[in-house]
């Protein structure tokens, strides 16, 4: 191989170690399971949306200072796990009042 091309994949690397490590240690996704393929697509899933929900509550505090990875997962848990479990909550009163 030659050295030239041994560089341009090295490139293309440290952007994809970053994702990966940044989702693992600061989203806590280094938890789950990935010896499966279901396993990988789960985990994946998992990382895009914990990015996106932390991305977005970066830019909802419109502070654009620096982007900490891991202050905007917590801050994007505190905000939206109450509306979430709310929601759940209400689901299931509406599926038992329908049952009756």
């Amino acid at each position: 191989m030659k050295e030239k091309t041994i560089i341009r994949w090295g490139k293309y690397r440290w952007p994809i170690e970053g994702f990966f490590k940044t989702a693992k240690h600061q989203f806590s996704l280094h938890r789950f399971g990935q010896k499966t393929l279901l396993g990988v697509y789960r985990w994946l899933i998992l990382s895009f949306l914990s990015y996106m929900l932390a991305y977005w509550v970066y830019l909802h505090n419109s502070n654009f200072d620096d982007l900490d990875w891991y202050d905007s997962a917590q801050k994007a848990l505190v905000l939206l796990l109450p509306h979430i479990l709310l929601l759940s909550l209400l689901k299931k009163l509406k599926l038992r009042f329908y049952r009756t």
